[in-house]
């Protein structure tokens, strides 16, 4: 199923396949039921807006991205799968670019990351734990765009220190770093979300710098652990082949202080046959960030985006 908002009401999505809805989430159930034969049902009653117009030509559209393009041509052969035509259209520039083609209706669907897409659409929200960022998504969608399921695959930003320093410190979650902050230098990569370090409650580095890109954070990481307890911390993202070709202990985000940022396809409302969301739906099952991470670093090594996501999709799908 899909979850869309098509008017400019704050609608809940029909079916949440992640969250536990209790009490009159059942009376929604029960009311949109007879309608899931159709194709594709949302509370605004548009059951079966993908039956008969999901049979032209798809678009696939990319970022500029390594994992921008990789998605795209992992959704695409997804979509391939059910019989469906498809085509990737790659190299449309930033989100903005890209959203544009969507808005316009050169593209069908571009995969996006879901509190980056939050962010743009609503810049006051706050949510960051993954099922309240995918249900104000879905709230903040414009009028005729939509999105499904999730992937448990992320690129996240996250806090890391290198294994050595996590067993001479027992350091292994974000609450136990809080009393060497004080002490310790952050050096963090670009994409890194440095705008939530104030949430960290009762955490102040004594230095905080950016680096070029991931590996230059993750190589700052070298120098050993002083005798006073002071740390050297990297602020990467999870899906950086950097991140996870490293020896390294991402910090365990008990309370959410980063925004969640799991794959999501976004896409156009009445252009997606039932069987076509649920092809989305088996990806976002089996993509794992370590999936991702490995494909962004063949990517960036050389290899074809379009060679490496078959790859993938011969093995899960």
């Amino acid at each position: 199923m899909a979850h869309t908002r098509t008017d400019g009401s704050a609608e809940r999505p029909a079916a949440w396949s992640r969250a536990l809805i209790a009490g009159s989430a059942l009376l929604l159930v029960a009311g949109v039921a007879s309608g899931c034969a159709g194709g594709d049902t949302t509370l605004d009653g548009s059951a079966g807006q993908g039956q008969g117009q999901g049979q032209g030509e798809i678009v696939v559209g990319a970022g500029d991205g390594a994992e921008s393009r990789i998605l795209a041509e992992i959704y695409a052969g997804a979509l391939r799968s059910t019989g469906a035509p498809v085509v990737t259209d790659g190299g449309l520039g930033d989100r903005t670019a890209y959203l544009g083609q969507l808005d316009a209706g050169n593209i069908t669907l571009v995969p996006e990351f879901t509190g980056r897409l939050l962010r743009y659409y609503d810049p006051e929200s706050a949510e960051t734990e993954q099922d309240d960022v995918f249900e104000a998504l879905s709230k903040a969608l414009p009028q005729g765009l939509s999105i499904s399921d999730f992937a448990a695959a992320e690129d996240r930003s996250a806090l890391a220190v290198t294994s050595q320093t996590s067993g001479q410190l027992d350091l292994t979650t974000l609450d136990e770093l809080v009393p060497s902050c004080s002490r310790s230098t952050a050096v963090l990569a670009p994409a890194f979300e440095a705008d939530a370090l104030p949430d960290l409650t009762g955490c102040t580095f004594a230095q905080t710098r950016t680096v070029a890109d991931d590996a230059a954070a993750v190589g700052e990481l070298a120098a050993p652990a002083s005798a006073d307890g002071a740390v050297r911390v990297a602020g990467v993202t999870t899906a950086s082949p950097d991140v996870s070709d490293a020896d390294l202990v991402l910090l365990a985000d008990d309370d959410h202080v980063f925004t969640a940022q799991n794959v999501v396809p976004l896409f156009r409302i009445g252009t997606l046959t039932e069987a076509q969301l649920k092809a989305l739906n088996v990806v976002a099952g089996e993509l794992t960030t370590a999936d991702l991470a490995d494909m962004i670093g063949q990517v960036r090594g050389g290899a074809d985006s379009a060679d490496v996501a078959r790859v993938w999709l011969d093995a899960h799908l």
